[in-house]
C-alpha cells in the first residue's frame, strides 16, 4: 500500500461562477463548480479539513461506559499558506477585501502638459491636470515611457505624496533623475489597486473549492473543499528571509473521489518571484525608516457558521467586518514610538515588497493610512541593538488628504494586469 507524499501533493482553486450559497442546499460540484479550469496554487501549507462537531453519550448506566457518540454537523475550516509571490494568491485577497481589483490608469502630455524631475526633492511635477482627479493614489506606482531622459523611462516610481497646485507635485520612490519639462511622454499605473468597499452595495461575496490531489495513491485520490469563503490573511515581512502569507478559509462540504483528481486541467501555478523584504521599502508616520526588524498585517474577518436542525451542513457563512492590525519591530533609535503611542497619534504605514533589485521589478505594496499604537513593549536585555515591539489597529482613512484612499487597507500587485 502506498503511503502518500506531501511533495507529491497538489493543491488547486476554482472560483464558483456564483458567490451566492443556498441555505438549504449544498452546490452541486459537476455543474455549479465544473471539473475543468481551475488553478493550481503555490504553497507550503494547506490545514484545510472536513470537521464535525462530537456528541458522547451523557447517560449513566450500570456498566459505568460510555456506549454512543453521535456526529453533529460538518464544516470545512483551515488556511492556505505560501510565500508571498505577486498575482499568485491575488483572488484570495480580493475575496478577503470583498472589492474588486481596479484597472490601471493611462495619462499622457495630453492631460498633464510636462513632466517635470527633480532628483534633490524626488518630486515629478506636471504643469496642468490633477493627477489625483485622474485616479492617481498614495501607495500606487507608475511608471513613464516616451520621456527624453531614458534612466526615468520604466521606472516603478511609488507615489508617496502629493502636493503642490492642484496635486500636481508628486513625491516618489525612487529618487527620479533629473530632468527639464518634457512634454512628450506617456504615464500608466502600474497593475491593479484594491481597497476595501465603502459602500454595502460595493462589497463581493465570493466562493472557492479548494482541492488537495494525492496522485501517488492508487488511480489518484482527491479531496474537494466545497463553498469556501475567504476570512483574511496574515502577512509577514521579515528582515532575513522571504515574505510569507496565510490565507484563512471556512467551507461547507468535503467530497472525495478515487479515480484520479477532480479539476482535469488546471492552470499551471504561477512563476513569479517570492518577496523578500531587503528591496523593499518602508514608511512609518510619513518617514522612510530603516532599523525595522519585522512587520506583520493581518486582516481577519473572522468567518463564523452555525448549525441548524434537519440537515448536516451549515446554511451559510458569515463574514464580519474587516479588522485590520498588526505589528511592528524595530531597533530603538529615540522615543518617537513611544510619543506615538501617549499621545494616541495617527500615522500612516506603507510597506513595499519587491521580487528583485531591477527598476521595474515586480512589487505588492501595502498602504494603511490610519494606524494608531496600541502597544510599545521595549525590555531592557542583552547587550546588543535594543528593540522595540508595537502593536497596531488599523483604522479607515476619514480625512481630505490629497490622494489618500478612503479605507483601511490598501494593496496593489504590479503584476496584474
Amino acid at each position: 500500500m502506498s503511503i502518500g507524499e506531501g511533495v507529491q501533493a497538489r493543491l488547486a482553486y476554482k472560483k464558483y461562477a456564483s458567490g451566492v450559497i443556498t441555505s438549504n442546499a449544498l452546490a452541486v460540484s459537476a455543474t455549479d463548480l465544473v471539473n475543468t479550469g481551475g488553478q493550481v496554487l503555490r504553497r507550503t501549507e494547506s490545514t484545510l479539513e472536513l470537521k464535525a462537531d462530537s456528541y458522547p453519550s451523557a447517560e449513566i448506566r450500570e456498566d459505568q461506559q460510555v456506549v454512543d457518540d453521535r456526529q453533529g454537523s460538518v464544516y470545512v475550516d483551515g488556511s492556505v499558506s505560501g510565500e508571498w509571490s505577486p498575482g499568485t494568491y491575488a483572488d484570495l485577497i480580493e475575496a478577503s477585501f470583498r472589492g474588486t481589483w481596479a484597472a490601471a490608469i493611462t495619462a499622457s502630455e495630453s492631460d498633464f502638459t510636462s513632466a517635470a524631475f527633480d532628483a534633490t526633492l524626488g518630486t515629478i511635477t506636471f504643469a496642468s491636470g490633477d493627477p489625483v482627479a485622474k485616479g492617481y493614489r498614495v501607495g500606487m506606482q507608475f511608471q513613464f515611457s516616451n520621456l527624453a531622459t531614458a534612466g526615468n523611462n520604466g521606472v516603478n516610481f511609488t507615489i508617496l505624496s502629493f502636493g503642490g497646485t492642484s496635486n500636481r507635485t508628486v513625491t516618489v520612490f525612487p529618487k527620479p533623475i533629473t530632468e527639464s519639462a518634457d512634454t512628450a511622454f506617456n504615464v500608466t499605473s502600474v497593475g491593479k489597486s484594491l481597497i476595501l468597499p465603502s459602500r454595502q452595495v460595493d462589497n463581493v461575496n465570493r466562493k472557492f473549492a479548494f482541492e488537495h490531489f494525492h496522485p501517488d495513491l492508487g488511480s489518484g485520490l482527491y479531496k474537494l473543499f466545497t463553498e469556501c469563503r475567504m476570512g483574511g490573511f496574515k502577512l509577514n515581512l521579515p528582515a532575513t528571509g522571504n515574505c510569507t502569507i496565510e490565507n484563512m478559509a471556512r467551507g461547507r462540504f468535503m467530497e472525495t473521489g478515487a479515480a484520479g483528481a477532480f479539476f482535469t486541467s488546471p492552470t499551471d501555478e504561477t512563476g513569479t518571484g517570492i518577496f523578500n523584504a531587503v528591496n523593499g521599502l518602508l514608511r512609518v508616520g510619513g518617514s522612510i525608516v530603516g532599523v525595522v526588524t519585522g512587520l506583520q498585517v493581518n486582516m481577519d474577518r473572522q468567518l463564523t457558521s452555525t448549525a441548524v436542525v434537519g440537515q448536516k451542513f451549515h446554511p451559510e457563512i458569515h463574514v464580519q467586518k474587516a479588522n485590520v492590525s498588526g505589528q511592528i519591530t524595530a531597533q530603538l533609535t529615540d522615543g518617537t514610538f513611544f510619543d506615538n503611542f501617549k499621545n494616541e497619534s495617527e500615522i500612516d504605514l506603507l510597506a513595499q515588497v519587491v521580487t528583485g533589485s531591477a527598476a521595474n521589478a515586480a512589487a505588492n505594496i501595502i498602504y494603511c493610512p490610519r494606524i494608531k499604537l496600541s502597544s510599545v513593549a521595549n525590555p531592557l536585555q542583552g547587550e546588543a541593538a535594543q528593540t522595540i515591539t508595537s502593536n497596531f489597529t488599523a483604522l479607515r482613512y476619514v480625512g481630505n488628504g490629497a490622494g489618500i484612499p478612503s479605507t483601511t487597507i490598501q494593496i496593489v500587485d504590479t503584476t496584474l494586469s
